[in-house]
């Protein structure tokens, strides 16, 4: 009886903090998983085409933020970049949909070029690698005028560099999570509604992060965690 009543303290003891992070709900933390080709001094690859980022509900609006955004962070790192509208307007003029959907589709599953696919895209771009970013969360989550607490947004983006033969070469699965302001229900009363024969307050909201204020954020640790293209050794030129 007594060794019955040490093995459910101490499975009681085990569960305990599996049932407080359920309790908690969904967290979503900030921060990268980076990892990088031991020998990638080998693959220089001095050009690179980043394509469209590919997002599980199709939003134009967030690819083109996501690419803005990550495109901005590595612009310094010393490689010819391919320009996204190039890329765009070679897509078009080669499929359209009919190239880009397969990718997509792709992306999805693995968010990286495959061997298959990476010679032949390297070839159509003209770049001597290819960057692709997955958007896996783009969420902001606002509160009413009732509700107390903070509004947040949360970005959860996973990207991977790889050569012309589709070996890979960098990758990085990043998360942010910004919060705005406290807010606490009737705490902000700005007004009166009348409705029928019952009169409710109307508070002022805090709004949550812009996506934009998260990206930033987000990539500008990705700037200090890509590869940098090493200069020329400009020392025998001077012999």
């Amino acid at each position: 009886m007594r060794r019955s009543r040490v093995v459910v303290l101490v499975l009681l003891a085990l569960a305990g903090p599996v049932l407080r992070a359920a309790a908690a709900g969904k967290q979503t933390l900030s921060g990268d998983r980076v990892w990088t080709a031991p020998d990638i001094a080998r693959y220089p690859g001095s050009s690179i085409a980043m394509l469209p980022p590919a997002t599980y509900d199709g939003s134009v609006e967030a690819s083109k933020q996501v690419e803005q955004a990550v495109g901005q962070a590595l612009k310094g790192s010393g490689h010819r970049w391919v320009s996204p509208f190039l890329i765009r307007d070679i897509i078009m003029k080669s499929g359209g949909d009919s190239l880009s959907k397969p990718i997509v589709d792709k992306l999805l599953k693995d968010p990286r070029i495959d061997s298959l696919d990476a010679p032949r895209l390297s070839r159509l771009f003209r770049a001597r690698a290819l960057l692709t970013v997955r958007v896996d969360e783009m969420e902001r989550r606002e509160l009413e005028a009732d509700q107390s607490g903070r509004p947040s947004t949360s970005i959860q983006l996973h990207a991977a560099l790889v050569d012309s033969t589709g070996r890979l070469l960098w990758t990085i699965a990043s998360s942010e999570n910004m919060e705005g302001a406290q807010q606490e229900p009737g705490g902000n009363v700005i007004g009166v509604k009348e409705s029928g024969l019952n009169n409710s307050s109307v508070g002022a909201i805090s709004p949550a992060p812009t996506y934009q204020e998260v990206l930033t954020k987000m990539c500008l640790r990705w700037t200090d965690a890509f590869p940098k293209r090493a200069a020329a050794d400009s020392s025998a030129a001077g012999k």
